[in-house]
């Protein structure tokens, strides 16, 4: 593969992996809040960490799509 089509295929990695890690964490302080404190924080956690995640992605995929064109 060129380097360029590899720069390409970790635009989607990044779209991919914010999204996926900011469900992870989310997830993980839902549980860790209702296990640890008995706090019922479900499913705010996972959709708070879940849009951190998605503008995570896009602003490293806008920043790889930038060092694409030059």
């Amino acid at each position: 593969m060129r380097s360029k089509d590899i720069a390409a295929l970790t635009v989607g990695l990044n779209l991919l992996g914010g999204i996926i890690a900011g469900l992870l964490v989310g997830y993980g302080i839902d549980y860790a809040m209702e296990s640890w404190f008995g706090i019922k924080t479900s499913p705010w956690g996972m959709l708070i960490f879940f849009f951190v995640g998605i503008v995570s992605g896009f602003l490293n995929a806008y920043r790889d799509m930038k060092r694409i064109e030059d």
